[in-house]
């Protein structure tokens, strides 16, 4: 295997690794955030999804009393609207979000095992999400409300018995499986989760960014430091060199304030002068004058 294969491999490998913690990273931070309308109505969009609109059979009913749709929140014929029902359901359980939002991986679970024809009456969007809800609150969570408390939070929209019709259907349905992977959910909540994702990415290398800018900063400073070190140790050598030398003008001088102004055997001693300083200087040449006569 070439050496830029195995790079390759270890860069897409390092990637794969990133993404993965950046996906769980996102859905941690989703389900930890409150329950927004953003999330109500992205639960409404699935549901109705499950079955469409148009395939939903309409009872005829007998006209209402003047004023008494006033009660029914923009209802339609006595029915709640599905984001409404929704609403409630949020604010008389105070549901966990990630309970709410794993609701969406069973609603199109359901969507894919229902033939495509498949219709239903006005409130069975209602039944599918409560049934879905019901679920995942009682797999998801060591306590949950009982069936009969259910029954209260719609508001008697559906009866006990209704309430266990449904959730027994629907588990046949999945054939008791409600296992939910990561990946699964990551693919369903994508819509939600992404855009916390790129954030986690844009700051993970503004972060990167940083932590190289302060590294080269540091090794501008080591290189500096170095090189001050490496110039002071140089013309410390260099001084030294020079004031272990002799100077032949300090020689002159010395010998010119000497108290006898000539020559003594000290003087050649202390400045190895004679035959030590070389064959073309001697005493008779440094101080003729005072050679024996």
């Amino acid at each position: 295997m070439r050496l830029g294969n195995v790079v390759s491999q270890h860069q897409a490998t390092h990637t794969s690794i990133n993404d993965t913690m950046f996906k769980k990273k996102s859905l941690e931070m989703l389900f930890e955030s409150p329950v927004s309308d953003e999330m109500i109505k992205f639960l409404t969009d699935h549901a109705l999804k499950v079955i469409p609109r148009h395939q939903q059979n309409y009872m005829p009913t007998p006209p209402s009393t003047p004023g008494a749709g006033a009660s029914t929140n923009g209802s339609k014929n006595g029915v709640p609207s599905l984001m409404t029902f929704i609403s409630r359901l949020v604010r008389y359980t105070n549901v966990y979000t990630s309970t709410l939002l794993t609701t969406v991986v069973y609603l199109n679970r359901l969507r894919a095992l229902l033939p495509a024809d498949a219709a239903g009456l006005p409130t069975t969007c209602h039944r599918v999400f409560l049934a879905c809800l019901i679920l995942s609150a009682k797999y998801h969570n060591d306590s949950s409300p009982l069936n009969k408390h259910w029954t209260r939070y719609t508001d008697g929209m559906f009866t006990l018995r209704d309430v266990n019709l449904m959730e027994r259907q629907l588990l046949q349905l999945f054939d008791w499986d409600l296992r939910v992977e990561s990946e699964e959910l990551w693919q369903n909540l994508y819509a939600l989760a992404n855009p916390i994702r790129r954030d986690l990415e844009k700051g993970a290398q503004i972060n990167k960014l940083r932590q190289q800018q302060q590294q080269q900063q540091k090794s501008k400073q080591v290189y500096y430091h170095q090189r001050n070190i490496s110039a002071c140790s140089s013309t410390a050598t260099l001084l030294g060199s020079r004031s272990g030398s002799v100077n032949s003008l300090d020689i002159l001088k010395e010998y010119e304030s000497s108290p006898e102004n000539g020559y003594s055997e000290t003087y050649a001693q202390k400045y190895s002068l004679g035959s030590g300083v070389g064959p073309s200087m001697s005493t008779t040449t440094l101080a003729p004058s005072l050679a024996p006569s």
